[in-house]
């Protein structure tokens, strides 16, 4: 049985404990956010914004890839070319790519993945025109079995009158 004297040498251990417990740093993995990233070669002001779901080699992904709406000039965007490096070996679900400016979904008339030229091109159903952000997902992405650094680079064509795609900037994405 418990007298307080005894509760009274136990207390200061419980507090310790409890401090430790609480100040622990927890091991989660939410969204994987891009960093800091220092000598990459792109200038800041070209690098993108992105979130992966899970951010882990091997695994099946979500990415959100933003494009800052003051990156689309007047014209608009009718559409999205992403290119990616020949040794970035993971694979995408042209069936499963989305595009939202805001929460509005913008319709998508078709994408296609070409694996020699690494580019995913998506083809939008009307042209965008908007000072907003654009933020194009792609659903069931199989990540690379191998982890690093992967810049992904976007650029837009604003119609078919205007065949020239421009560039808008690059993601530095990171797989662990």
């Amino acid at each position: 049985m418990l007298n307080i004297q005894s509760l009274q040498k136990l207390l200061p251990i419980l507090v310790v404990a409890g401090c430790l417990v609480a100040v622990a740093p927890t091991a989660t993995k939410a969204d994987s956010l891009p960093g800091f990233t220092l000598f990459s070669g792109v200038d800041p002001s070209n690098q993108l914004s992105y979130r992966l779901d899970s951010g882990n080699r091997n695994t099946t992904d979500r990415y959100r890839l933003t494009i800052p709406g003051s990156k689309i000039n007047r014209l608009g965007a009718a559409q999205i070319q992403i290119t990616y490096p020949n040794y970035y070996k993971g694979k995408f679900d042209d069936k499963a790519v989305e595009v939202f400016v805001g929460d509005k979904a913008i319709p998508v008339q078709s994408v296609e993945w070409n694996r020699e030229s690494q580019t995913l091109e998506i083809n939008l159903a009307k042209r965008i025109k908007t000072k907003g952000d654009i933020n194009v997902v792609l659903n069931n992405v199989q990540n690379p079995d191998g982890g690093g650094m992967y810049y992904f680079t976007c650029q837009v064509k604003s119609s078919a009158e205007f065949p020239v795609a421009r560039y808008v900037g690059t993601w530095i994405l990171s797989i662990d």
